[in-house]
């Protein structure tokens, strides 16, 4: 069941958070049980990330592969995210229909898992993932509310918004510790098989290297060179030029001329949002969340 979450004006589901999506509200119980029964198909790839991990860039790369060819889509991944759509209008989608999410694993199409569809899971390390999503929801109306209490607002200053992500307060999708081991323990538990892990920083690393993985995972025909051309088209860079002047769709690339859906794609900028005091502070509170997983991730390159 849906219920209000109280002082805050965005919906809460089964303990979980969501953002003011037109098909959430105005509750969300009919459109994410919709999720959980949606009709599958075998030849369905669905990419699952928190928010802020890399998945518009995962979303240009599987469509690139997919196409055989460095062309860029003129969609935007929203054309089927989950959460925020018609789902009936996917039915007209060609297959192989690539589809996203970040809903919690809990939430995901029950015919997806069962059937061992393919499924695309990126991780970022979660000091670089929250400075995004700051800033990200600064600019989106379906996320930022004010208040007259400082503390209340979101999401408000830095300051106020790690630590109310420290404490888990707004925990949108869940908030990140626990997004990310439910996704731990579904993978160990065998409750999700047909899965391919992917790093945002690894992908930085070395592009033709993750993309040739990817392509593998994807068991799709590829040339060296295609493989290059397919990194070079989505570096960050060129990949935000796309965004601006290519894609088309509901979902606003630029906010009063500031860039917030493709910011700044970075390793590391998180240096310059925390101070000495909250990083201390972050660590200690992620040594408690992942005490005992096998996550490791990579906060500088």
């Amino acid at each position: 069941m849906s219920e209000s979450s109280g002082k805050y004006p965005m919906h809460v589901y089964d303990g979980c958070m969501l953002p003011a999506f037109p098909p959430l509200l105005p509750t969300p119980d009919r459109h994410m049980e919709a999720i959980k029964n949606f009709q599958s198909r075998n030849s369905d790839i669905l990419i699952c990330n928190f928010p802020k991990t890399g998945t518009n860039w995962t979303y240009e790369i599987v469509s690139m592969l997919l196409q055989g060819q460095a062309s860029y889509n003129k969609d935007l991944k929203t054309i089927g995210m989950l959460e925020i759509i018609d789902l009936a209008s996917l039915d007209n989608m060609a297959s192989p229909r690539i589809l996203s999410t970040h809903v919690p694993f809990r939430f995901l199409p029950k015919q997806h898992l069962a059937k061992g569809c393919k499924i695309i899971h990126v991780l970022r390390n979660p000091k670089d993932a929250l400075v995004s999503f700051y800033n990200h929801s600064k600019f989106d109306s379906r996320l930022s509310h004010p208040s007259t209490s400082e503390v209340d607002e979101y999401p408000g200053s830095w300051a106020n918004y790690i630590q109310d992500q420290m404490e888990n307060i707004h925990n949108i999708y869940d908030g990140f510790f626990k997004y990310e081991k439910d996704w731990e323990i579904a993978k160990r538990t065998k409750a999700v098989t047909n899965v391919h892990t992917m790093f945002y920083e690894d992908l930085h690393k070395d592009p033709v290297g993750e993309i040739t993985r990817l392509a593998t995972f994807l068991e799709v025909s590829f040339e060296d060179d295609l493989l290059k051309d397919i990194a070079d088209k989505c570096s960050f860079l060129n990949l935000q030029n796309a965004a601006i002047s290519i894609k088309t769709g509901n979902v606003p690339v630029t906010e009063a001329g500031i860039k917030f859906l493709f910011r700044k794609g970075v390793v590391g900028d998180w240096k310059n949002w925390f101070t000495v005091a909250q990083n201390e502070q972050f660590n200690t509170v992620m040594d408690r969340e992942f005490q005992g997983s096998a996550l490791r991730f990579t906060f500088e390159l």
